[in-house]
């Protein structure tokens, strides 16, 4: 448990609205934390868990940027993941991209009306029925398998944990944090070719279940998916066996820690990001992923970087996301 409340932490109860004005006029400029909602949806419609959910507390702070970081690198350690991710070059050639397409999917499933968590699951859906087949170094892929579908999910919910301690408000209660864990899984099993999206979203009575957590789902009855801490941790542990690189997934991992093809400006602005996201990483992880980085210099990097997270809260206040999604909730058909 952290003692020290982070920068992040102390900002955002000095100015919980960040600087007045300055939002809108960041966002318009740099493109940064804008939302991908859709202001006209139903009027009164929660989403998936509504406001005062854990999901709502976590996903919408500054340092999910690099909780998807975190994910995406996380993912790769998974040779068919990325395997199947870069038949389009999306990680290789791509990475900030996909952290960002990873972004979108994100503010749709968990902030979204219910209406946009359908639309945005069957579309990713759609795209993972077409990727299967055999990569390089002989690694057969398929994005539609539950199985790599539940470490997916499961990566993207411990980096959001990890991060969210490290550079945001810091933990979530016991309590919350098992409940933030059910939460992901919840969202993270509508993937899982085997839902039957139409069917669920069609009816009121299996519609209602979902958003009470209590509608059955198989990467969660089978217990690929956890819903508590303890059990994420302790599938994490169990996948650590199935983790491996080969030739042509470790050049696509060096070139992204190492930033390769990135302007040296950009390099210089980016790299102690990258560099404190692979401090967060653990010790078996950390040497599968980037061997030889040191780790002094990703612990330099990590407090370094918790400054400018803060004052991107700052600058950028409240997130657009998240006030879009609460005046759908606030509103009245």
């Amino acid at each position: 448990m952290r003692l020290i409340p982070t920068p992040s932490l102390v900002l955002s109860r000095a100015l919980p609205g960040g600087i007045p004005g300055l939002g809108g006029v960041m966002r318009a400029r740099t493109g940064l934390f804008r939302s991908v909602l859709d202001p006209a949806a139903a009027p009164g419609d929660p989403g998936l868990f509504g406001p005062g959910s854990p999901t709502w507390q976590v996903v919408t702070q500054p340092c999910s940027v690099l909780a998807g970081l975190r994910a995406a690198l996380l993912q790769a350690l998974s040779a068919p993941i990325v395997t199947a991710t870069d038949v389009s070059g999306a990680f290789s050639n791509d990475l900030g991209g996909r952290v960002a397409r990873t972004g979108a999917f994100v503010q749709r499933q968990n902030l979204g009306s219910m209406d946009e968590v359908y639309r945005s699951a069957r579309a990713v859906r759609a795209m993972h029925r077409v990727v299967a087949g055999t990569g390089p170094c002989d690694v057969e892929y398929d994005a539609g398998d539950p199985h790599q579908q539940a470490w997916v999910s499961m990566t993207l919910t411990d980096s959001f944990l990890v991060m969210v301690q490290r550079y945001g408000s810091g933990p979530l209660d016991p309590g919350r944090a098992d409940r933030f864990v059910a939460e992901q899984s919840t969202h993270g099993a509508l993937l899982d070719p085997r839902v039957d999206l139409d069917g669920v979203f069609a009816d009121p009575d299996r519609r209602a279940a979902l958003q009470a957590g209590q509608l059955p789902l198989p990467l969660i009855e089978e217990g690929e998916l956890p819903t508590t801490l303890a059990g994420l941790r302790e599938r994490m542990q169990a996948w650590t066996s199935e983790l491996y690189v080969t030739d042509h997934t470790r050049r696509i991992l060096d070139a992204a820690v190492q930033l390769k093809g990135v302007p040296a400006a950009r390099r210089s602005a980016i790299r102690p990001f990258v560099l404190a996201t692979l401090a967060t990483v653990p010790g078996e992880l950390h040497d599968l992923l980037a061997p030889g980085q040191n780790r002094f210099e990703e612990h330099l990097a990590a407090q370094a970087v918790q400054t400018p997270l803060a004052l991107l809260g700052l600058m950028f206040g409240p997130s657009q996301a998240a006030e879009v999604a609460r005046a759908r909730v606030a509103a009245r058909s």
